[in-house]
């Protein structure tokens, strides 16, 4: 059984929407998987279970002995095939206070699990965003981490102190972590988020997963109606990118484990030529194209404005505009979703898609205004270099 602990001391990383796909997507493969709820916000059991409010038992008892439960397997319950979950809620938080004099306290989620161990082929730990106890179970019962991190200024401190967090654990506990990094939230569309994502990769090394989780509208509209984005939205970013973590993660079946933790430094590799090239996805010139794999509303993109709709089964699919005469110009199809970039000045513009030949408006923006000959043109505003988005 591998168990890999989903953790990173700053939250809004990604963290829990990463331990319910990754879940998902290896129980698909197939592979009996168990996710073990460690947060008290409950959001992993939120993500997975259309009404939690019906659970009598979870974690917490299971880890504390009350109400009868002598076993993990008793708070357990089948979300989908091949993947169980052990859920939370907010009374996991007062388990510091009830272990406060415990022996062992720590080692409460690893006992727990050694019943099951024969159950499952992955157990997954969505670890809470904070340095405690929770965190700490949540580490010594797994023999790796994966640590999502958003490409912000702020994430690469982020995993500085994760990395001195699986350190003390290490030297206080003896207990050492196989962790890698997994860069979410990308985007593409910024300088700063580019250059962190590169100076992660560069940095870590082959401490750091090749998959990139690209920002996907879909993950987020995934968690909030209880599946997986597996089961949610098969055309987007979301999909395609968790689903290539998953195949990473099985590769690692085949690889003999590496050491324990990351290193701070690498003197005895520190050229670049000892550095794993950066996911394709980095390198290529028109990323600003992919980045989005879903349709939406009109993007500011570094390039100009990305203009998108879905339309999988058209022929042809053009934008006719303001801004271009109302002459149609064709968009490319890629999976279903057609896309074009077009440069454009601040200001204020109107635009119809023409699919098929047949006129119409925006689907995914309600602002519409009337036309002098009949019918609506969808409206959008795209404000100056001060302006990080557009209005519509």
């Amino acid at each position: 059984m591998r168990a890999i602990a989903i953790v990173n001391q700053k939250g809004g990383c990604g963290k829990t929407t990463t331990a319910i796909n990754l879940s998902a997507f290896l129980a698909g493969e197939p592979r009996r998987v168990l996710l073990v709820d460690m947060d008290p916000q409950g959001h992993a059991t939120l993500g997975l279970l259309r009404d939690p409010s019906q659970l009598e038992k979870t974690v917490y008892e299971a880890l504390t002995r009350e109400q009868g439960v002598t076993a993990l397997r008793e708070v357990i319950v089948n979300v989908r095939e091949n993947l169980d979950l052990a859920p939370a809620d907010v009374l996991l938080s007062a388990l510091p206070e009830k272990l406060r004099e415990t022996p062992g306290k720590e080692n409460k989620l690893s006992e727990a699990l050694e019943d099951i161990r024969q159950d499952y082929d992955y157990v997954i730990v969505d670890c809470p965003p904070s340095v405690g106890l929770l965190t700490f179970n949540g580490l010594k019962a797994c023999s790796e981490a994966i640590i999502p991190v958003e490409p912000s200024f702020f994430s690469l401190q982020g995993i500085a102190r994760q990395m001195e967090t699986l350190d003390l654990l290490a030297t206080t506990a003896g207990h050492n972590i196989q962790a890698r990094a997994l860069i979410t939230l990308f985007t593409g569309r910024s300088d700063v988020s580019n250059a962190v994502a590169e100076e992660i990769l560069r940095h870590l090394g082959d401490r750091s997963f090749n998959t990139v989780i690209r920002f996907s509208l879909k993950l987020p509209e995934a968690v909030g109606h209880g599946v997986p984005i597996a089961e949610f939205s098969r055309r987007s970013a979301g999909f395609a990118d968790y689903r290539s973590l998953a195949q990473e993660v099985l590769a690692q079946e085949r690889l003999p484990q590496e050491s324990s933790r990351f290193a701070s430094s690498r003197d005895d590799e520190s050229s670049e030529d000892f550095m794993p090239a950066p996911p394709a996805a980095l390198q290529r010139a028109d990323y600003a194209l992919e980045v989005r794999m879903e349709a939406s509303p009109p993007t500011r993109v570094d390039e100009g404005v990305l203009f998108t709709i879905e339309a999988p089964h058209a022929r042809s699919v053009q934008i006719a505009a303001d801004f271009n005469g109302w002459v149609a110009d064709e968009m490319q199809s890629f999976g279903g979703i057609w896309r074009k970039v077009v440069p454009l000045p601040p200001g204020r513009y109107h635009y119809r898609y023409v699919v098929d030949g047949g006129w119409q408006t925006d689907p995914l923006n309600v602002n519409v205004e009337p036309t002098p000959w009949g019918g609506y043109n969808s409206v959008f505003v795209l404000e100056g270099n001060n302006g990080n988005s557009l209005r519509r």
